[in-house]
């Protein structure tokens, strides 16, 4: 494998340089706020005590404690209780909250410099309506940023333009990859599953793996295809340690006990035609986990129980999205068996799979409900996505607060008769307790991890996030901490965060990474890959959008990027005092 520090000898030297992976501070015998990080933390036999936080382990047999401590040796939690005694480095943690990392399990990180960019947008693809002048997440993001070439609706097969490549270099890929991840260890996220859909070549898949290694984040690379102009390797072959998969598995993913693991997008029909094996047959004979999207399609999980060759301990699977899974034409808001009936989410329950639901994204980009009712009728307690960065934030308490209120909003709305007018029973309402474990329990469930983190439990790897709350003006005084983190806390309170005992966050910022150089690097390559976009093409030239009155194109900066177009049946808003 190659040097993760001098992989990509262009573009990239520059991001690592300058002190940019330096060395952690040295420590301190009493790291107090302000004061520097303990030296070498998640080496084998440092300890760290973690000193008089409120800790909230999630693990019912350890408990939670108003005031306690979290012996922390190498990278695993050794002891947690009150007033522990021990020869280690002290993290004063007093009037924080100290929990599980976050953990999530779907985003495209690739996308990390198309932020933003339809955040008016909608998910449709070319043939719902997300053809060009129509500014979309199928036309916008998959079309012209990531696969450089715009489908002719008049001519299946064919462009209106072409660029003849990606608009992305490999270089783009792991500047994107490489801030998505930093910048979610500074949210609290200690761990993420990356779909890439950006693996047009080897050299770009190698480098979001490579991006996601530095890091030092915990991650699954979820392997997904890109656009194949003759030099993808995606997807492999059983048996093949030469080319796609396999050549991942064989280079980077030797070892189970790595942060970063590998996930694999393959569905459960054939991987290819004439193949004689599914996608979920080849990523797991490679050790992959699974993880597909599935958005308006209870079919798929029919037909892939149907399959004898997907087995039936689906474990290892995660479905992304589960909108509109139900059996009858009726909103997902009920109890009642009309409303609750899903003959999908039944195997998916009995086979015990996992769902990852997006709640922000899936209300804002018309997914369809987000799952939550669904999942939760079903006995599944969905894990959270934050999915496109092109859209929404991928910020943890957004996420939580998100889906707590999207659940309460329809359950609430159906105890007032003029709302409810055929009586259906109403769901018992989430708590917040619940919405953290979803971010964190069942994404490491999710994640094929549990064993290893997710809750704060002797044995298990140091994945640690200590947020401001006692002392912080927006939150004391703290009378119900689950409360405190769901409702009212922002990335602002995250103060520290560890990854298997190595500190990665402290007083609220990356360690050994220079944030303005990398937020300049990332830039600079939005702005190479939008020239790219502006540059002579194969075919055509990009028209005008329905917002982006610009030719060449480029986004549109101060108007909306999408609203033209969306419903040509309803007048514009008039707004008023």
């Amino acid at each position: 494998m190659s040097s993760r520090r001098g992989f990509l000898k262009a573009g990239t030297a520059g991001v690592l340089a300058g002190g940019l992976a330096a060395r952690l501070p040295s420590g301190a015998a009493f790291a107090a706020e302000g004061a520097e990080p303990p030296e070498d933390s998640g080496a084998p036999e440092r300890r760290i005590l973690i000193k008089g936080g409120i800790v909230l382990s999630l693990d019912p047999t350890v408990g939670d404690f108003e005031s306690a401590d979290v012996l922390i040796e190498g990278k695993r939690i050794l002891e947690i209780g009150p007033n522990l005694q021990a020869s280690a480095d002290v993290i004063d943690a007093r009037g924080m909250i100290v929990m599980p990392g976050f953990i999530t399990t779907h985003n495209h990180q690739y996308e990390c410099l198309q932020r933003s960019i339809i955040s008016d947008g909608l998910i449709i693809f070319a043939g719902e309506g997300g053809t060009w002048p129509e500014e979309a997440y199928g036309s916008v993001v998959q079309s012209i940023w990531t696969a450089g070439r715009l489908p002719n609706p008049a001519v299946a097969g064919t462009f209106i333009w072409d660029l003849g490549r990606p608009p992305y270099d490999p270089q783009d890929n792991y500047i994107s990859e490489l801030v998505a991840s930093l910048n979610q260890l500074s949210q609290g996220i200690t761990m993420g599953t990356d779909t890439s859909q950006a693996s047009h070549s080897p050299e770009y898949t190698d480098a979001m793996i490579q991006a996601l290694m530095d890091s030092g984040r915990r991650m699954v690379y979820d392997y997904s295809n890109g656009t194949n102009r003759g030099q993808s390797e995606y997807p492999g072959a059983i048996g093949n340690s030469k080319s796609g998969i396999g050549r991942l598995a064989k280079t980077y993913f030797s070892s189970k006990d790595q942060l970063v693991t590998l996930g694999f997008a393959g569905g459960p029909t054939e991987v290819f035609p004439g193949a004689g094996y599914t996608g979920w047959q080849l990523g797991r004979s490679f050790g992959a986990l699974i993880n597909n999207h599935n958005v308006g399609s209870p079919a798929t999980a029919i037909n892939a129980a149907a399959d004898p060759r997907n087995g039936t301990d689906w474990s290892d699977v995660t479905f992304v999205h589960c909108t509109r899974w139900q059996d009858n034409a009726a909103g997902q808001i009920s109890i009642d068996p009309v409303t609750s009936a899903s003959k999908a989410l039944d195997i998916w329950a009995s086979r015990g799979a996992h769902v990852s639901v997006a709640p922000i994204i899936e209300m804002q980009m018309r997914h369809g409900m987000p799952a939550t009712q669904l999942c939760l009728d079903h006995g599944i307690l969905p894990s959270l996505s934050p999915d496109v960065e092109t859209n929404m934030t991928t910020d943890p308490f957004s996420l939580m607060r998100g889906i707590f209120c999207q659940q309460r909003a329809l359950a609430n709305d159906l105890v007032f008769p003029i709302s409810n007018p055929n009586h259906l029973p109403i769901p018992q309402l989430v708590t917040c307790r619940q919405v953290i474990e979803m971010c964190t329990i069942a994404g490491a469930a999710a994640n094929r991890v549990l064993d290893k983190v997710g809750t704060l439990t002797p044995g298990k790897e140091a994945d640690i996030v200590m947020l401001a709350a006692a002392n912080h003006l927006g939150i004391a005084p703290i009378n119900n901490v689950p409360g405190a983190i769901v409702t009212l806390m922002d990335t602002r309170n995250v103060r520290h965060v560890m990854v298997a005992g190595k500190i990665k966050v402290w007083n609220g910022n990356l360690v050994g990474w220079d944030v303005g150089r990398l937020a300049r690097e990332i830039t600079t390559a939005r702005d190479r890959v939008l020239a790219r976009i502006q540059g002579p093409a194969l075919t055509g030239a990009i028209p005008a959008g329905n917002n982006s009155f610009n030719n060449p194109y480029r986004p549109s900066f101060f108007g909306s990027c999408c609203y033209k177009g969306q419903n040509t049946m309803s007048p514009d808003y008039v707004l008023r005092p």
